[in-house]
């Protein structure tokens, strides 16, 4: 097999006296896609900000295609090749539509302050190559409709695929989603539960997930880990997973013989 991506190597996080993640070994293989469950509380979305450098590991190693960056800055993660989407929404909600995919896109611009500045020929042309590719990706999303509406303006579902879209146009090559079907109806979880493997195959991107829904989870991840409280309890398909007796245990909150 060949080595992966990312690889989370015995990172912990603790805050004063509470232990949050414990050692946790955790890798992500180019297209993978990849699942994290546990209880509320297992530390989940620490794992997140910690591969995003919001938080830094108090121990172990973060290391992205042989690169350590345990001390790298979001937006330098970001640029590495990382994204992400967060539990509670958090959108330019005063930006356009376009406006919140132009700007993710503009990371990978290479034009001048000054060029912006005169609006020369490769500032007019980078623009217009941003603006088509924006529209393409709210076409996959199905919001090239609502490209000038206000992002608070759109309805709940559509603000959560809006964030992923905005995710997407840094163009990376791990795109980390953090409860992307929350507060979605039935409906809108199974368009999303489609959407995700279709993202990773058409962006050849590998995908982690933190997800509550566990229909959702069994569909599309190919390997799930499993935490609570901090550690790591399983770690499998979603087949291996459903059967395990730890994971019952952690979920029913009772000793299964």
């Amino acid at each position: 097999m060949s080595a992966p991506i990312l690889h989370a190597n015995n990172i912990t996080m603790k805050f004063g006296g509470l232990v949050a993640v414990d050692q946790l070994n955790l890798k992500v293989f180019k297209n993978d896609l990849v699942g994290i469950i546990g209880p509320n509380g297992a530390g989940k979305t620490t794992v997140f900000n910690m591969i995003t450098g919001i938080y830094t590991p108090s121990d172990g190693e973060i290391i992205l295609e042989k690169r350590n960056i345990n001390t790298e800055r979001p937006y330098a993660i970001s640029q590495l090749g990382i994204s992400r989407t967060f539990q509670n929404i958090r959108l330019f909600k005063d930006l356009s539509v376009i406006d919140n995919i132009r700007l993710a896109g503009h990371q990978g611009l290479t034009y001048s302050a000054m060029s912006s500045i005169i609006r020369s020929k490769s500032f007019k042309t980078a623009e217009k190559k941003l603006t088509e590719e924006a529209i393409d990706l709210l076409k996959i999303f199905k919001l090239e409709n609502k490209k000038d509406f206000l992002a608070k303006n759109l309805p709940y579902g559509e603000q959560r695929r809006l964030e992923i879209a905005r995710a997407l146009a840094t163009g990376p090559q791990l795109l980390l989603l953090d409860e992307p079907a929350a507060g979605m109806n039935p409906n809108e979880t199974n368009e999303l539960s489609e959407l995700i493997g279709w993202l990773r195959d058409y962006f050849k991107i590998a995908i982690l997930l933190i997800e509550h829904d566990m229909g959702l989870v069994m569909n599309v991840c190919e390997r799930i880990y499993v935490l609570d409280y901090g550690k790591l309890i399983a770690h499998g398909t979603p087949g291996e997973i459903q059967n395990n007796p730890k994971v019952i245990e952690a979920y029913l909150g009772t000793e299964v013989d």
